[in-house]
């Protein structure tokens, strides 16, 4: 049995396509969570990482546009978090590459997303919507 993070209406930031983003890396913490349960992390290693590149690409580049868009006022302090979380995903892929052995990378990725998810997405992205004025109840 393992144990997963859930979504709930809290953790929404009224903003559709942001939401949709949120929960595919929510399914992906538990995908790595399940592949720790089962000892199958070796297998499910590449297809985290291959996420992580498009999370990076998509997702970090559309939340920084839509701050800069609404006038957030702190999004220098957020982008930096955002560097953050590329520098982790590029230490990911290089350890990977380098053969740094593969359960070692997926405790490490577990680690990582569950702490981004409380702390980033829970608190993070919540002070900026919440400053914008965008209803955080619905969505």
């Amino acid at each position: 049995m393992s144990i997963h993070f859930e979504w709930t209406h809290e953790l929404s930031v009224g903003e559709a396509t942001i939401d949709e983003q949120h929960q595919r890396l929510l399914a992906q913490l538990n995908a790595v969570i399940d592949a720790m349960a089962l000892g199958s992390g070796s297998e499910k290693i590449p297809e985290a990482l291959a996420f992580f590149e498009r999370y990076v690409n998509e997702h970090l580049a559309y939340e920084e546009a839509y701050m800069l868009r609404r006038g957030y006022r702190e999004i220098e302090e957020h982008k930096v978090q955002h560097q953050a979380f590329r520098d982790t995903y590029a230490d990911f892929k290089q350890k990977f590459d380098s053969g740094l052995t593969p359960d070692k990378i997926l405790i490490d990725m577990e680690v990582f997303l569950g702490e981004w998810w409380l702390e980033h997405i829970g608190h993070e992205d919540k002070k900026y919507y919440l400053e914008l004025g965008v209803d955080t109840g619905k969505g």
